[in-house]
């Protein structure tokens, strides 16, 4: 048997380099729907599963948030249409928060409200004003004419709902209508006092669900100043507008007042101006990043000065060395991580802004040059970035595409980046619900969980693996293989294709085989262990072993030996259900000779 030369190493994905020069290992334009696992391995990917009710509304998700809230709760929020929804674990099910919005591609961010003390959530959606909210949510007991009695015995207040100030909550009623009423008293209990209107006109069930209402903030931060981007730094709330080379800050007490005295003391609002309109606010531990325009980029810088004794401190913004095209696209195309901040620029570029390597000044790094063809190609409005688990996540909403770029630890402990193929996915916006990686459609009202059982909500879905040509280190002389070795993990419901393609785009041929994992010829299906009695010791293990879900396989196809001088391999499936994954593939080449006359030319 001759030897076969094995491809067991898997780089990532790559379209900007051309496939016959790629390395080996490389998966290249045309792979689709699957990834290289945490082992190093490539397989398919998992599907998508609903969180919540299906929903065939043809409204797509707009906006997302995951608040962690300082009470430890977790309440994610979605929009569309002209609504504002919630989910919770306890909840189980979307539910509308608010709606009547004119416009409801919100940006959000969270400040500490130290007369409530508890965080609450400020949001925007391009209007003159600014929503804040309690995050309170509890269940609905019993009413009388002017009280309301919540379920449970923690008090009103401790369900995060505000004590101080106008305050109303909305009770969804047997009709399934909102009912909203305003109270005066009773947080520190279980029953709200000074109802009004009388909340025995309509009917209850008890466990009933009960949200805070949300309270708007007219002409803040300023008359006819529409918010597009927020963050919090300091307990300060950044405000920016795409219509507007203002950046207003408030103060650390107060998210309503942007005065300061003169001069300006620390905690206090401030008004700033830059060379552009805003994009986007990222706020790292210490500094805010301010995307402006097309081009431009500054980092906020404090210093603190004694005048006449009382410490001042002045506040600007530093521009940053960047190019054309180098601003951040959107608020939601921008994303922290740790003390960096990653985007999405003008260039169709996904991008890292901040100290990298040891550099004093915040330097610029391209992530996405290894397919920036596909880049080129996207169209990433109302796109999304979410960083989970060691991934980058961007979605690509008009092309239903979700990319993935990854960092792993080489053996050598340094970390080095790569990018998964592209996943189809109909996703719009992210979120991380009950820890798991979300996404918000695109098309219709829905949410599904990512990677999540083996087809995309009941439906089949194509996943191919594609990868580099290999010419076995002799690109000018042509080669024979008669055999091709591949080694993975099958589930019986799969039959998986393989396609070698001979010469580019299979100019000399294209062979397919298949690879059924219901073939026991192929598959080492571990069974149920019989007694000690039918086994020896030294054969069987002592303790019982489960049939594998998954079992591994390993075939050898035969083929013709057809002269090339390089040769492709790609592994598919596009059924319900299917799971596979490639440990280790490759042929058993030889060289075929001489390279043939019609490829000599003379010259001279």
């Amino acid at each position: 048997m001759r030897k076969f030369f094995l491809t067991k190493r898997f780089l990532g994905y790559f379209s900007k380099i051309d496939p016959t020069n790629a390395p080996n290992g490389a998966l290249v334009k045309g792979s689709q729907n699957v990834l290289i696992s945490d082992d190093g391995n490539v397989e398919i990917r998992g599907g998508y599963s609903l969180v919540g009710a299906s929903n065939s509304n043809r409204k797509e998700i707009e906006s997302s948030f995951d608040w962690y809230t300082s009470s430890g709760g977790v309440i994610n929020l979605r929009s569309y249409d002209d609504a504002l929804e919630i989910y919770t674990s306890s909840l189980g099910a979307w539910t509308k928060l608010a709606d009547g919005f004119t416009a409801w591609d919100f940006v959000y961010a969270t400040i500490w409200d130290d007369t409530e003390k508890i965080d609450k959530l400020i949001f925007a959606n391009g209007n003159d004003c600014l929503w804040d909210w309690s995050g309170g949510i509890t269940t609905f007991a019993s009413c009388t004419s002017n009280t309301i009695t919540k379920q449970g015995s923690t008090t009103w207040a401790q369900e995060r709902f505000y004590t101080s100030g106008t305050r109303k909550i909305r009770i969804l009623d047997d009709t399934g209508t909102w009912r909203e009423f305003t109270y005066t008293g009773g947080e520190n209990t279980t029953t709200l006092t000074g109802v009004t209107p009388d909340p025995t006109a309509y009917s209850f069930t008890a466990g009933a669900v009960v949200v805070q209402s949300i309270r708007k903030n007219n002409d803040v931060p300023a008359d006819g100043f529409k918010v597009t981007s927020l963050a919090v730094l300091n307990n300060q709330l950044w405000c920016g507008s795409n219509q507007s080379r203002l950046i207003y800050i408030s103060k650390n007490s107060d998210f309503t007042d942007y005065t300061c005295s003169s001069p300006r003391v620390s905690g206090e609002g401030e008004i700033l101006t830059i060379d552009d309109v805003c994009r986007a606010l990222v706020a790292t531990r210490e500094e805010m990043w301010i995307a402006a325009g097309r081009d431009l980029w500054y980092v906020s810088q404090f210093q603190e000065l004694d005048v006449s004794g009382t410490i001042s401190e002045i506040l600007k913004v530093k521009p940053i060395k960047a190019g054309a095209g180098m601003a951040a696209q959107s608020q939601d195309l921008t994303e922290r991580i740790g003390d960096y901040v990653v985007f999405l620029n003008f260039n169709n570029e996904l991008v890292m802004l901040g100290n990298l390597e040891n550099l004093e000044s915040p330097a610029l790094k391209v992530l996405s040059d290894p397919i920036k063809p596909d880049f080129d190609d996207g169209d990433f409005s109302g796109g999304d970035i979410i960083f989970h688990k060691n991934r980058i996540y961007i979605s690509d909403p008009a092309n239903d595409t979700v990319w993935i770029n990854e960092a792993k630890q080489e053996i050598d402990g340094s970390m080095t980046r790569f990018w998964q193929p592209p996943q189809i996915l109909p996703v719009k916006k992210f979120s991380i619900i009950d820890g798991d990686l979300c996404g918000h459609s695109g098309r219709v009202t829905e949410t599904y969980k990512l990677f999540d059982g083996k087809n995309d909500n009941g439906n089949s879905f194509k996943a191919i693996a594609r990868f580099a040509y290999r010419n076995y280190g002799v690109r000018s002389k042509e080669k024979k293989l008669d055999e091709w070795f591949t080694e993975g993990y099958i589930s019986p419901a799969t039959v998986l294709t393989l396609t070698l393609r001979f010469d580019y785009l299979g100019w000399r041929q294209v062979l397919t085989g298949k690879i059924d994992g219901s073939d026991t010829d192929i598959v080492e299906e571990v069974t149920s262990s019989g007694s000690l009695g039918d086994e020896s010791l030294g054969d069987q293990s002592m303790g019982d072993q489960e049939a594998t879900e998954n079992p591994k396989f390993r075939v050898i196809h035969t083929m013709p030996a057809g002269e090339f001088y390089e040769v492709q391999a790609e592994y598919s499936t596009d059924s319900e259900d299917a799971y596979w994954k490639l440990l280790a593939f490759g042929g058993n080449p030889i060289l075929a000779g001489t390279t043939p006359g019609s490829k000599l030319k003379a010259i001279g």
